[in-house]
C-alpha cells in the first residue's frame, strides 16, 4: 500500500506499471473531469463521486489484473485496509470484474483528503469510500494500471 500526496505520485513509476500513461490521461481530463470511464494505453480511469459508507459496511476487495491508484480530487474518505492473508475469502476471484472478496474486521483505517492518493497492490485488501459514522462527500479518480508488465 502506498499513501502519499498526489504531487509525489510520479516518484512511484518504478513500482506502478503504466503510471506515466495514466498520469498523462489524468492531465488530459482537466481540473474538473466528468464522471465516467476513460481508457488509456495500459489501463483506464474511473472518475467517481458520491458519499461514503460506514467502515464496517461490506467486504474487502482485492484485484489481480489491475493495480488501484486512487486520487482524491475533492472531499474526503476513510480507507479500510488489511493484508488479505488476515481475512476470510467470501467470493472467489471473478476475472470479469477483477475482484476477489474477503471479510474481516476493520483493522486499519486511514483518512484520505483532497490532494492525497493511495495505491493498492494484489495483497492489499481494501474498502474505499468509507467513514467513521459521519458521511462525507468525495470526488476521485480511480486509475487502474494493468500489471502484466510488472518486473
Amino acid at each position: 500500500m502506498i499513501i502519499d500526496k498526489t504531487n509525489h505520485l510520479p516518484e512511484y513509476g518504478a513500482l506502478l506499471p503504466h503510471l506515466k500513461e495514466g498520469l498523462e490521461a489524468v492531465q488530459a481530463l482537466g481540473p474538473d473531469p466528468k464522471a465516467g470511464r476513460y481508457e488509456f494505453n495500459g489501463g483506464f480511469l474511473l472518475v467517481q463521486e458520491g458519499e461514503t459508507r460506514p467502515a464496517d459496511d461490506g467486504d474487502f476487495e482485492v484485484h489481480r489484473t489491475y493495480l488501484d491508484v486512487q486520487i482524491l480530487l475533492s472531499g474526503s474518505e476513510l480507507v479500510v485496509w488489511d493484508s488479505m492473508e488476515h481475512l476470510t475469502r467470501t467470493k472467489e476471484y471473478d476475472a470479469g470484474t477483477d475482484k476477489e472478496m474477503f471479510s474481516g474486521t476493520a483493522g486499519h483505517l486511514f483518512p484520505v483528503s483532497e490532494g492525497m492518493c493511495w495505491a493498492a497492490f494484489p495483497h492489499d485488501a481494501h474498502k474505499a469510500c468509507r467513514d467513521a459514522g459521519k458521511r462525507m462527500s468525495y470526488k476521485k479518480i480511480v486509475m487502474k494500471l494493468r500489471k502484466e508488465s510488472v518486473k
